[in-house]
């Protein structure tokens, strides 16, 4: 009753934020693994290739013993031998150039025979491969040629392959003597590459879709559960502020249905009692508008969606609680004294302040049956108004004290057991508290703390 609680979505909405959030992070990691995943699948497709076309050369020099010729390429049968085996390399579709380097870099034979005798100092994958590794590397050639060997290549192909295989000796199995550089157009290759490549990253991008809508599903689910479960509650706290609401006006109309009940039973209808009937009428009209006032008040608070704050002055609420409880004071001869003074304003909504005041001070009276003094004070400390309601009855045990603040517990029989509870959570909401110390036979305090209201232009 005491607040207007915000719905569940207002502010935030679990399953957009989760969606947004979530599409970023799959797609993120999507693309990162795809890319990590394609370069490593072309990558070990071209040093297949390489590896395939390096047993191919191998066996071929192997065959006709003419791998010497890179050690000694001035002996003529080597030379003839070398270019017989280097004329299987025709038949291969996809070479586009073939090289062969002696051991100190040198190209001892090119397919093209301009390059033959030249020698590339800034080749690092040629000096690799003159130290027995096979390197792949593949790319494009531009206008302007990274590579001596590249010039040329530009008029026939722009994405090319180059394998850098070493040519071992027969007889030194670990040495080098020289390297056999194939560069290709790997069409076939390409395309089979390309078709991998399209397969993983189909595969990244349903694997990520999958994932996506599987944890949407079930974010959206359990959003779909905690609205369904936020509107419960909603629900059950419009009832509950309904069964306070009517508590609230129950509780605070008790006195002045009593006031009325007694001063109707002390009217008997006689001419000598005339004036005094008057006096009694006087005090019924007086319980009925207080009462009349108090469900005004209670119906305006319960039809507003929120209840707004602003500065209120207690001291002069406080003569008006004490003025509307007057005549049960006078009946019960409780003497009331509140402390001099102007205490500063604070923050809090005033018909609802009013309520809880008028609350403290009814269960003060009901506390003294016999009578005796009610004192109200204060004292400001660190942006707080500290109010303190300290009557003469007989108190209550440590453990009643504990219970005094939960609903629906009273110690007074009938009493409904709400105002203490719904003191204390309106102050809550309110940034304000409200305990009761007792001691049995030594009286009561309650004291209540709010939040004193910041001055204009502070």
């Amino acid at each position: 009753m005491l607040s207007a609680t915000m719905p569940f979505s207002a502010g935030f909405s679990l399953r957009r934020r989760f969606a947004v959030t979530s599409l970023i992070v799959i797609v993120g990691i999507a693309l990162g693994l795809g890319w990590m995943v394609s370069d490593m699948l072309t990558e070990r497709m071209l040093r297949r290739e390489g590896e395939v076309s390096m047993e191919f050369i191998r066996n071929l020099l192997a065959t006709d013993r003419s791998a010497n010729f890179l050690r000694r390429p001035a002996d003529p049968e080597l030379r003839q031998r070398f270019l017989n085996s280097m004329q299987h390399l025709s038949t291969m579709t996809e070479p586009v150039r073939a090289n062969a380097f002696g051991f100190d870099g040198t190209m001892l034979w090119s397919t093209d025979p301009s390059l033959i005798g030249r020698r590339d100092h800034d080749n690092p994958e040629l000096q690799e491969a003159l130290h027995g590794d096979l390197v792949v590397h593949s790319g494009s050639v531009g206008k302007q040629h990274d590579k001596r060997e590249h010039e040329g290549l530009s008029r026939q192909t722009h994405y090319y392959v180059e394998s850098y295989i070493p040519i071992l000796s027969d007889d030194q199995p670990y040495q080098v003597l020289g390297v056999i550089e194939l560069y290709k157009v790997p069409v076939q290759l390409s395309a089979a590459i390309e078709e991998a490549v399209l397969q993983l990253w189909v595969a990244c991008a349903g694997s990520a879709a999958v994932l996506f809508l599987a944890l949407n599903g079930v974010v959206g689910r359990a959003d779909r559960i905690m609205r369904e479960q936020q509107k419960k509650l909603s629900e059950s706290q419009a009832l509950s502020s309904a069964v306070e609401l009517a508590g609230a006006v129950a509780h605070n109309l008790r006195n002045p249905l009593a006031s009325i009940r007694t001063a109707a039973e002390m009217m008997d209808g006689s001419v000598a009692h005339q004036e005094e009937h008057a006096e009694h009428r006087d005090d019924i009209i007086q319980s009925v508008d207080r009462a009349n006032r108090w469900i005004t008040e209670l119906v305006r608070v319960s039809h507003a969606s929120q209840l707004p704050l602003g500065p209120v002055a207690t001291k002069p609420m406080w003569r008006d609680c004490l003025q509307e409880l007057q005549p049960e004071m006078t009946r019960q001869r409780v003497l009331w004294r509140l402390q001099d003074g102007e205490p500063p304003e604070v923050m809090a909504h005033a018909p609802m302040l009013r309520q809880i005041l008028l609350s403290v001070l009814a269960n003060a009276i009901e506390a003294m049956p016999r009578g005796g003094p009610l004192a109200i004070g204060w004292h400001r400390q660190e942006g707080q108004l500290h109010i303190m309601v300290d009557d003469a009855g007989s108190g209550v045990s440590e453990e009643v004290r504990q219970a005094l603040f939960r609903p629906f517990f009273s110690t007074k029989s009938g009493g409904l057991g709400i105002g203490l509870a719904l003191a204390r959570r309106t102050l809550a909401e309110w940034g304000g508290t409200i305990d009761l110390f007792s001691r049995n036979g030594a009286g009561t305090r309650v004291m209540i703390t709010l939040p004193v209201a910041p001055r204009e232009g502070s």
